[in-house]
């Protein structure tokens, strides 16, 4: 398993299954379930294109832990996705899966290892 750091409110997007693509600036072979930790930083741009596009999330938007997974199925740069932003690759994700009890983890750049006990963020 592989965990990836997005900046809110990206990554609780993604985690609601609003959000189908992951717009990054390099590419992965890897593909399969990929755990999204939500970053302590967040992206004004990403809240600004929320009330243009009017979508609205429920609660508080956790930073600092592990919100919950999508599974990784492509990476393109040509998507026709309302989220994929032009020139950059575009990860297309599926099946998003919400924690049940949302991890505390530290953030890092790139695609890494999966945290030690990840799995009780999924636990019922």
């Amino acid at each position: 398993m592989r965990m990836l750091t997005v900046r809110q409110p990206w990554a609780a997007l993604l985690v609601a299954g609003i959000k189908d693509v992951e717009n990054r600036s390099w590419t992965t072979p890897y593909r399969g379930r990929l755990l999204i930790h939500a970053g302590l930083k967040t992206d004004a741009e990403g809240f600004e294109l929320m009330e243009e596009l009017g979508v609205a999330l429920d609660g508080p938007l956790l930073r600092g832990v592990i919100l919950g997974s999508v599974n990784l199925v492509e990476v393109c740069q040509n998507s026709s996705s309302r989220w994929a932003v032009p020139g950059g690759f575009h990860w297309l994700v599926t099946d998003a899966l919400p924690a049940v009890e949302p991890m505390p983890a530290v953030g890092a750049l790139g695609l890494r290892p999966a945290p030690a006990g990840w799995t009780r963020a999924f636990a019922a």
